[in-house]
């Protein structure tokens, strides 16, 4: 009969090699489709400046014609 030990640890592994198959059947699927990955940076950048346009459409009497507002309507790149 098999140590508990080894039966446990066998587990852990089984456990480990089963998420890593599973994200990486989801990354290829992802992929697959024309997706890319979205790094923090990119999505906090995308908060900060969605809550700042949010604001300067919130009042009526801003016409925010700044440099930074163009760049902002018009994509960060």
């Amino acid at each position: 009969m098999p140590d508990s030990a080894m039966v446990f640890w066998a587990a852990v592994v089984g456990v480990l090699v089963v998420l890593l198959v599973v994200g990486w059947s989801m990354d290829r699927a992802v992929r697959k489709r024309g997706s890319t990955v979205t790094h923090s940076g990119d999505i906090s950048y995308q908060a900060r400046e969605g809550r700042r346009d949010a604001e300067v459409l919130g009042n009526a009497h801003n016409h925010d014609v700044s440099w930074s507002s163009w760049s902002r309507r018009n994509g960060r790149r």
